[in-house]
């Protein structure tokens, strides 16, 4: 009785696996791309909430399918919008948070995401939290986002009540 047909399945079963490991990668990042297109029609609509799941969604799926850092900050970065839309500021905060931690990983700007953070706490009444932000920055980057002034802002979603 001959082993090599054993052997041989044997070493043919990790091309095999690394085959449809590809396969799902490129259904994660094809997911996460229909995710964030689902994000923009919900934040269009002023769906705030449902714009969040998908973005959040969307981060996911591109972790999963080990998409680049750049597109994960962007996708975080939405989603902090559209959590600040929702009044869902902690969800925001965490958002924003991790778009600064991807954009510095990727050597891409995080300006906008600084820029976001302060607008929020500024929203919610937290100036301390945004003096903090600003300082983390430094005096010459926290001067130079007044150029984004006009460029972004967090969405006006409902009245979300009083600040915290």
């Amino acid at each position: 009785m001959s082993t090599l047909p054993p052997i041989r399945s044997c070493l043919l079963l990790p091309f095999v696996l690394m085959a449809l490991n590809a396969c799902a990668t490129q259904i994660e990042l094809r997911t996460a791309a229909q995710q964030e297109q689902w994000g923009r029609e919900a934040a269009s609509q002023g769906d705030w909430t449902q714009a969040m799941r998908n973005y959040a969604d969307a981060v996911g799926n591109v972790e999963l399918g080990h998409g680049d850092l750049a597109w994960q900050a962007r996708l975080h970065h939405q989603a902090g919008r559209a959590a600040s839309g929702a009044c869902r500021y902690d969800a925001a905060e965490f958002h924003f948070r991790q778009a600064i931690a991807l954009a510095k990983r990727s050597k891409q700007s995080s300006a906008l995401d600084y820029k976001a953070l302060i607008d929020l706490y500024e929203r919610e009444g937290k100036a301390t939290e945004a003096l903090a932000v600003r300082n983390e920055l430094g005096f010459h980057q926290s001067w130079a986002l007044g150029a984004f002034a006009d460029l972004e802002s967090l969405p006006a979603g409902k009245p979300c009540g009083v600040a915290r």
